[in-house]
């Protein structure tokens, strides 16, 4: 039987491959601020065999949205609408205007070389979501298990960059102006054929456009995709350059785009019709570890190798049941 070595914040954790990702080990409480803790938790589908780990295909299109051109204005006015959910239990200090978060960046957070792309970035979030109306926001099922649930987490806009964090100052500062809250479940569903989750929010957002959605049609097979949401914790960032890889199902649709876990719930935006295709709800192994160093690397994968990202069509989601938008 293989096994698995991860490095958590300086600590080796050992366990069978028959185990990975599903039964973790409880880790310590000073682990706790590293997002794996969460991604067990969001990215784990009970008694199924789902994997929700993503990665890197040919090469590595992932930018920050502070590096998207300024011809490519559309982009960054989309990327407005892509959320990131915070748990509540995040927060370690509270004032009138802002919520703080102490944390870890990538690097010591979840052990990757330093040398990797983002190494320096914080890890605050745990899945992504999008608006789709006013006061509508879209992700995936796992991410969201019940109407309790709901509650336990904020909603963040604009957590686009390192928003004050640094080495020496490991926090990250949220005004209390860019969250938004669950004030109810509206539909829920996940399932072999379905990962979604649309609540509406406690206050109407009306300084950015909600994304538009395909309702009717097929995505096209030579589609130029592209992925926006934040992977493993991440600020915001934009994976380009995505093609479909298998568009036979009925329900959802393969891709290679360069995603990770917390990617979940992230818009899979048409570029050429600026309309979001699906909701990313699963994919490939995200990283492995550098035997030589004792640190992770990005996992990589050439664009037609790997198992590919999975993608739930925007089209089949129940609109009878959801509100106007």
């Amino acid at each position: 039987m293989k096994t698995f070595i991860i490095l958590l914040a300086a600590q080796v954790v050992f366990f069978p491959a028959a185990f990975a990702k599903q039964d973790l080990p409880v880790m310590p409480t000073d682990i706790q601020l590293n997002i794996w803790d969460d991604f067990n938790t969001y990215e784990t589908s009970e008694g199924t065999s789902i994997n929700t780990d993503k990665g890197i295909y040919g090469d590595d299109n992932r930018r920050l949205v502070s590096e998207i051109d300024s011809s490519e204005e559309t982009l960054k006015e989309m990327s407005r609408a892509v959320l990131a959910q915070v748990p509540r239990w995040r927060v370690t200090e509270e004032d009138k205007t802002s919520y703080t978060i102490a944390t870890k960046n990538l690097e010591k957070g979840m052990n990757f070389c330093p040398d990797e792309k983002f190494s320096a970035l914080p890890l605050v979030s745990s899945c992504s979501a999008f608006l789709i109306g006013e006061d509508l926001l879209l992700t995936a099922g796992h991410c969201v298990k019940d109407k309790f649930d709901c509650q336990k987490n904020f909603w963040v806009m604009d957590y686009d960059d390192e928003l004050g964090f640094s080495i020496d100052h490991p926090k990250v500062k949220i005004e209390k102006e860019k969250v938004v809250t669950c004030e109810k479940l509206i539909s829920i569903q996940e399932n072999s054929k379905f990962d979604y989750a649309l609540m509406k929010i406690n206050r109407k957002v009306v300084d950015r456009k909600p994304l538009v959605i395909r309702k009717l049609g097929k995505v096209s097979n030579d589609a130029n995709l592209t992925v926006i949401g934040h992977p493993m914790g991440l600020p915001k960032i934009v994976a380009g350059e995505a093609k479909i890889r298998s568009n036979h199902l009925p329900y959802t649709f393969l891709t290679n785009a360069d995603t990770f876990s917390g990617n979940s719930g992230s818009p899979v935006i048409n570029l050429e019709t600026h309309q979001v295709e699906g909701i990313l709800i699963r994919g490939d192994s995200d990283f492995q570890m550098d035997l030589d160093l004792g640190c992770n690397r990005a996992y990589h994968c050439a664009n037609n190798e790997c198992k590919g990202e999975t993608v739930m069509r925007t089209t089949e989601l129940p609109f009878k049941f959801f509100p106007r938008f």
